[in-house]
């Protein structure tokens, strides 16, 4: 079972993946683009590089949320009726 910030972070994504999931996509097409740099395969490169900017996109968007979600969840709390900036 998933500890309540995560069942909420699962929440809060709705089935996307986590940043660790778009990071570890990532990680494996940087591996084929840098096959296909071995290779010389010009027009495979030119698709890779594509894809791994918008695997990097996503992995960024997503972090940014979950570590929003995160400092969110342990900002205390103020109450409606309570004003900190009152004097």
């Amino acid at each position: 079972m998933l500890d309540p910030e995560e069942e909420i972070l699962d929440e809060f994504l709705a089935g996307s993946p986590r940043a660790s999931t778009w990071g570890e996509l990532r990680l494996a097409l940087e591996e084929r683009l840098a096959d296909a740099r071995e290779r010389g395969d010009t027009a495979r490169i030119e698709q890779l590089q594509q894809q791994v900017a918008a695997l990097a996109q996503e992995e960024a968007i997503t972090r940014f949320v979950e570590d929003s979600v995160r400092v969110t969840l342990v900002r205390p709390r103020v109450d409606a009726d309570d004003n900190e900036f009152e004097l």
